[in-house]
């Protein structure tokens, strides 16, 4: 279990919004998901670079260490708490949110087909959550996010922005894992994992909900300013849960089977040159 959360805020009520305080917030209301590791992502809107900031610590820790500089400035934002479960959270590329191509997503459920999504796609796995899978397969895919989702199997609620677009957020959920969705007064749109926290979230903009909607299984969103202007339904891939569920263990990095070293560190650093990571 991890926890997801975020927004994206109309053009008038940013405004009059802490971007800061507001993802702080949410990321505390998603805690209780996962303390392994916490991390957002955003764009800048002066460079329109992909702002990357996460570290394997709590949210109780994270937040008062990334202050003002979580989320300044940003129109849309993706949060995001882990509990590991594969790959080690002292592996930055293991925690979320994470970077492929011109995405950046979270994740939260657990993927059972991640080594045979990467063979299929044919692009090198830089780290061994099985989550990354799913961010490769959305940047990378010929298809439509919502077709290739299909492909997928196990559990998702997931969310993610796109380079040099501060105003978009991507939002999809496939089996089991919740996903909240309110529409406010004020004509932004906050999610979460759990109603509490994107309730506190029209809190913490005073602002009140128009609706709010527990997303089903099989539903994509795209929103801009705040506003749905895309919805599309698919049939997720049949879930067979787990008989166990896999926690992570120790320092075991390739529990999971090993990766390609070069390939993901060549990767990492192109990435560096067109990504900002904030560090504590």
């Amino acid at each position: 279990m991890c926890g997801i959360a975020g927004y994206c805020l109309d053009p008038k009520h940013y405004k009059s919004v802490s971007t800061s305080d507001l993802a702080g917030q949410m990321l505390m209301d998603i805690e209780h998901r996962g303390t392994d590791a916490t991390g957002g992502a955003w764009i800048n809107p002066r460079t329109g670079k992909r702002v990357i900031q996460k570290a394997p610590i709590s949210a109780t820790k994270f937040v008062p260490n990334a202050g003002k500089k979580l989320c300044g400035g940003a129109t849309t934002a993706i949060l995001h708490t882990r509990l590991a479960t594969q790959g080690s959270p002292t592996n930055a590329s293991n925690n979320h949110p994470i970077p492929r191509g011109k995405i950046v997503l979270t994740h939260n459920g657990h993927i059972s087909n991640d080594n045979e999504l990467f063979k299929q796609l044919g692009v090198p796995r830089v780290a061994q959550v099985d989550s990354e899978a799913v961010a490769a397969l959305i940047a990378f895919s010929k298809d439509k996010p919502w077709q290739a989702l299909t492909e997928v199997y196990g559990t998702a609620a997931l969310a993610w922005i796109t380079a040099n677009d501060p105003r978009n957020l991507h939002l999809a959920r496939l089996n089991s894992s919740p996903l909240w969705l309110v529409q406010s007064n004020t004509g932004s749109l906050f999610y979460g994992s759990t109603k509490e926290t994107v309730e506190n979230a029209c809190i913490m903009t005073d602002c009140d909900m128009d609706w709010i909607h527990e997303a089903k299984e099989g539903e994509y969103f795209q929103v801009r300013d705040g506003r749905i202007i895309n919805y599309e339904t698919f049939k997720p891939a049949k879930y067979e849960p787990l008989l166990t569920y896999p926690l992570y263990a120790g320092s075991d990095l390739d529990w999971y089977g090993r990766y390609d070293q070069y390939k993901a560190e060549k990767y990492s650093k192109w990435w560096d040159k067109h990504d900002e990571f904030l560090n504590f």
